[in-house]
Formats: C-alpha cells, structure tokens, sequence
C-alpha cells in the first residue's frame, strides 16, 4: 500500500509568535500613544499618530496566521503556485519586522536566515531573470521537477559560477524553522529595546513622584504636561487654563482650592498606577524608594455649614443616578430639579444656584459641580 502524502506540514508556532507581537502592541498602546515624553524616545511622525502602527502588527499577525501551515503539493507545477505565496509572505513578515525595528530607532535586522528566505524569494518569486543597473545579465534560474512535496529546489546559473548550472535546494521544514527564528529573534529585540525605553520614563516618574511636594502648583501642571498629558483627558476639569485659573482663585471659594486639590490626589494616584503599569509590563521586580507615606498631602479646608443641620438631608435616598444626570445638563434630573429638592439648605443651595448662573460657562459649571459632589459625599448621599 502506497503510503498517502500530508496535505500540509507544520508552519509558524502562531502562538508564541503573536504573543510577542500582542506585547508590543500593549506597549504601544499603553505607552507610547498616551506620553509625549516616550514618543520623543522612539520616531513618532505623522504616521504614528494614525492607525498605523495598529495596522501593521495587524498585517503581520495575517502573515504568521497564514503560514501555520505549509501546502505540500505531489508535482512541481502544482507547487509552484504555493513556493511563491509562501516566500512572499515570509518576505513581508520581513519588511514588517524591519518597519517596527524602524518606529523603535533600530538598524534594519540582518543575518544568514533572513538573507535566506530574500535570496530564495528574489530569485524564485521576484528576479528569476537578474541583471544589473547596466542590463548586464547576472543570473537565471528555474524550479526542478523535485521541486514538490517538503522539497524547494531549482537550478541556478549565476555569473559567479561561471554561469555553471547550480543546484540550490532546501526543506520547507527548514526553512519554516529559519523564518520563526528570526521573527521570534527580532520580535524579543525590539520588546526589549521598547522596555529600555520604559525604564527611562518611569525613572521620570520616579523623580517626579520624589519631587512632586516641593513642586509649585503651576510647575505641576507644566510636569504633567511634559510626562502624563493623557491624564488632562480625564476629566472637563482638567486643562491647564483651568487648573491655573482654579488655583489663583482659590480664595474666592472653597471650590476652587478643591479642584485643585482634588487634581494633585489624582494626579498622584495616575503616576504610581502608571509607574507600577511599566514594572508590571518589563517584568521586573523593581523596589520602589519612593513610599506613599513620604509624600506631602495637602490638607483640605472647607467652609463650615453655620449650623445647619444635615440628619434630614442625610436620610435621604441615594441619589447617584439623579446627580450624574446633573453633570449632563438633563431636562428633568438637571439644576431645577437639585434647586427644588435641596434649596432649602444653606450651603448645598447656594452651590446649585452659583452653577445654574454659570451653566454656559463650562470651566465654573464643572469646578461646581466637582465641589457639589463632595458636598453631596461628605452627607451620605453619594
């Protein structure tokens, strides 16, 4: 009985390969995209502002998905067909390596595999008939008929030969295993170049952690918009024109002093979280020096409520939902709603009143409303 040929062989260990791929992307992503600081370690022009990056680790994880598995074909016509596809996409896998190498300041990879799998792809796919810049013929070759099956093999007449028919031939086995070698190679270089990378900006916010008590206010907002300008995006309160306006009205109203301290306690929190995101990602036991408890926290006066008393406000019902709808503006759970429910009260009622005044003027609504919230907190209704 003639033994039945595979279909296929085995490709690419998709797996370890796209778990490489997938750490780089994490370190794009949560990184480099978010921190101008990182971005001026690595080439982030124009193209790296897109989706560009996304979409290349996209076409390259396609590239390694489709060379899971390796045709095998029983004549050499049949194979042929497959010899090119295979080889262009280990060529592409390639120039997409050689692309990331690029954004991270890399030199393009190099070494006896990758000059392989070119030269096979050059001849075979891209220059069967070769010639110089002067039209000067150099090679030509053509596919066997062995050229089928697990075998690669083609017969090569180059100059350097005398042009003396060569015989040039290899297993896909082989060559499978030479391409995953340098993509696995590449892939833990350019991670580790990406980790270097990260431990510079998180010694930055080691120093900014150390530092962050002795900082002016001002000098805050010009560090965080040197190393953490992501974190302006969390919140409308957030811009340094707010925060600068904030803090030089500080003693018109207890507000204003609240956002400001509310932004240095967040501000704070996002830079550990950061900081322990990086040691987390370059998989280091790092001991930090810096203790939470050495850091300055700033007390938090507020004006006192003449008096008043609080127990009937604080019997009642969570009021979450109401209050976020607040936040929205909303036609029924908006100001009108707060100033009917809680006017009576001296200081809950004079905030509401203060941000139906200024609802067009976004930079007073969201302080008030941020202050409002801490109003609502300190009584047990949010």
């Amino acid at each position: 009985m003639v033994k039945q040929q595979n279909e296929y062989i085995k490709g690419l260990d998709t797996h370890l390969i796209t778990t490489l791929s997938e750490s780089i992307r994490d370190g794009w992503n949560d990184f480099f995209l978010e921190s101008a600081y990182c971005q001026n370690l690595i080439r982030f022009g124009k193209e790296e502002q897109t989706n560009y990056m996304g979409d290349l680790l996209n076409y390259f994880d396609d590239t390694v998905e489709l060379l899971t598995q390796i045709p095998l074909k029983k004549d050499y016509q049949k194979a042929l067909f497959d010899t090119i596809s295979v080889l262009q996409l280990m060529y592409i896998g390639q120039d997409l390596i050689d692309e990331l190498r690029l954004v991270f300041k890399m030199p393009a990879s190099s070494g006896e595999g990758k000059m392989l799998i070119r030269t096979l792809r050059n001849e075979l796919t891209g220059h069967p008939i070769s010639r110089d810049r002067g039209k000067n013929f150099i090679s030509s070759v053509f596919l066997t008929r062995n050229s089928h099956g697990d075998v690669i093999e083609y017969l090569r007449y180059h100059k350097d030969d005398d042009y003396k028919a060569k015989v040039v031939r290899h297993s896909w086995s082989e060559l499978v295993k030479i391409h995953e070698n340098y993509l696995v190679d590449n892939l833990n270089a350019i991670l580790a170049v990406l980790k270097v990378k990260l431990k510079r900006y998180q010694l930055q916010l080691d120093k900014f952690v150390a530092t962050f008590s002795n900082i002016t206010f001002e000098g805050l907002v010009n560090r965080t918009d040197h190393l953490m300008e992501s974190f302006f995006e969390h919140s409308a309160l957030y811009s340094r024109t707010n925060l600068l306006y904030y803090f030089e009205s500080h003693d018109i109203h207890p507000r204003y002093s609240f956002c400001t301290q509310l932004f240095t306690k967040e501000l704070m929190s996002a830079i550990l979280e950061t900081r322990e995101n990086i040691i987390k990602f370059r998989r280091e036991m790092v001991k930090s020096e810096i203790q939470v408890n050495n850091i300055v926290e700033t007390k938090i006066v507020f004006s006192s409520s003449n008096g008043i008393s609080t127990r009937s406000l604080s019997s009642l019902p969570n009021i979450r939902y109401q209050f976020s709808k607040l936040r929205e503006k909303h036609p029924i759970f908006g100001i009108e709603f707060f100033i009917e429910t809680y006017g009576d009260d001296p200081e809950l009622g004079a905030e509401i009143l203060h941000m139906r005044d200024i609802s067009s003027n976004d930079r007073e609504f969201y302080c008030s409303y941020e202050y409002l919230r801490h109003l609502f907190s300190t009584r047990g209704l949010l």
